[in-house]
């Protein structure tokens, strides 16, 4: 509509220009409505309703439009065809019926047009085929978490302790089923409505805690600052960074909050071990089978060149392993064999996108600290405060030691076990090398990859 009205003042102006060289009226004449002639009176109903009409229409047609560019079906499938890996991830997360605007643009009119305006950017990229591949993650133009996250999510909450319950499969012959039980010291609350302890402790509102990464996913930090209750402040510094005080000082700061460490909450893409302990615990794979376990997590983590090439290499792995080594139980049991190449290939697709270059290892999870930092970018028992205090890494800051045992069912209390809750012991428990007994979970854990247990799995 607005470029129609232009579009007639452009061509106002362009017959005056006519006229006035071909040395006719200088003024065009104003046009005659006269209600006294029928006729005028006629054209000018004809105008009031027909305008009145496209007018009730286009307002229909913009609020829809409006409506439709806010939708999950145009972020996830219409316009943004470049974004099917977080569309993905985004419908089997927690929050898959959240619509995409309530966090990534949220309310108010500023940034509804901001999100236009890097929109038009984006629009341009995807036409050009100039988009990046993986997409980035816009880390540094979200929106505060309190402007969002917080709409839902109440920070002084306490929420105690919860029970979780992982299932795990050996890496055996027989696949053995175990469970490693903990309780996560959520916590969080409000000071002065009783407990504010556990992990979010970071988040209740009378503590402060402003850090410096200095890298682009936050993923290093040296440096970071905590205000208590009390008002007392201790700062901390990483005692293997080699950056100096000055350029610790030039880092820009940020206060922490909710997105520091739920930097995944809809766009999550979890490694294979996981999802095939899942994939099994829910039958969805026969936990049966000799050897599926590794069979399955090897299968997927091969890296292929296109979703097609992954799920016939997928099925060829696995074929061509019982065909190797159980010929008899192909023929005897080819449907269940068949069930768990389905399981891996649905692995696949939900974590893995090479043509987007997407896997589990692509965006760092800060949640716990298995396959990323995570916790341990701050709490690695390397960061020490100007009155010497370190951060520990102790488990039981946020969770209670884990336990190993058998499957029980869900919520079930897991006997009391003497059973060590590493499958096996750690490095430094038995290795006196130097630089060994400060391993983190990650360094062995590595996304996407079966955990490391000999020399050579790093030292290649």
């Amino acid at each position: 509509m607005f470029s129609g009205f232009v579009l007639v003042l452009w061509g106002m102006r362009r017959e005056a220009v006519r006229r006035k060289k071909d040395g006719a009226a200088k003024q065009l004449p104003y046009p005659r409505l006269d209600l006294n002639d029928p006729r005028h009176r006629k054209r000018f109903a004809y105008g009031i309703v027909s305008g009145g009409v496209l007018l009730l229409v286009f307002a229909w047609v913009g609020y829809n439009g409006y409506l439709f560019t806010g939708s999950v079906t145009f972020c996830g499938k219409i316009c943004h065809g470049v974004m099917k890996p977080e569309y993905t991830a985004y419908t089997h997360s927690p929050h898959a019926r959240v619509p995409c605007v309530d966090c990534h643009v949220g309310s108010g009119a500023s940034w509804f047009v901001q999100s236009k305006i890097s929109g038009s950017r984006q629009v341009i990229a995807t036409v050009f085929d100039t988009y990046d591949r993986p997409i980035k993650t816009p880390i540094a133009h979200l929106r505060p978490a309190r402007e969002t996250c917080e709409h839902c999510h109440w920070p002084e909450k306490f929420f105690g302790a919860a029970l979780k319950q992982i299932p795990h499969y050996r890496y055996d012959e027989q696949n053995t089923p175990e469970q490693i039980s903990l309780l996560l010291r959520t916590g969080g609350g409000n000071p002065a409505r009783g407990s504010s302890a556990g992990i979010h402790w970071h988040m209740v509102m009378a503590n402060k805690v402003t850090f410096a990464a200095s890298d682009d996913k936050r993923q290093v930090i040296p440096w970071f600052k905590v205000e208590g209750i009390d008002g007392t402040e201790r700062v901390y510094k990483a005692n293997n960074t080699d950056l100096t005080d000055e350029q610790i000082a030039a880092l820009p700061k940020r206060t922490m909050d909710c997105m520091d460490c739920h930097n995944r909450p809809s766009h999550a893409y979890p490694p294979p071990e996981g999802s095939v302990d899942h994939a099994m615990a829910v039958n969805e794979m026969p936990d049966d089978l000799p050897w599926i376990k590794q069979v399955a997590v090897d299968a997927v983590s091969t890296p292929y060149g296109t979703t097609e090439e992954a799920r016939a290499g997928i099925r060829a792995s696995i074929e061509g392993f019982y065909r190797e080594k159980y010929p008899q139980l192909l023929e005897t049991r080819k449907p269940d064999i068949d069930r768990a190449i389905a399981a891996c290939q649905a692995i696949f697709d939900r974590s893995v996108f090479p043509e987007m270059k997407v896997n589990w290892t692509t965006y760092p999870n800060n949640i716990g600290h298995r396959h990323w930092p995570g916790c341990f970018r701050c709490h690695d028992d390397r960061h020490v405060a100007n009155d010497g205090k370190r951060l520990s890494t102790s488990c039981t800051l946020c969770h209670t030691m884990p336990q190993r045992g058998a499957r029980v069912p869900l919520g079930d209390v897991m006997p009391a076990s003497d059973v060590d809750w590493h499958p096996w012991d750690m490095p430094s428990k038995t290795v006196a090398v130097e630089g060994h007994d400060r391993l983190l979970c990650h360094d062995c854990h590595a996304a996407g990859f079966r955990p490391r247990k000999t020399c050579v799995s790093c030292h290649k």
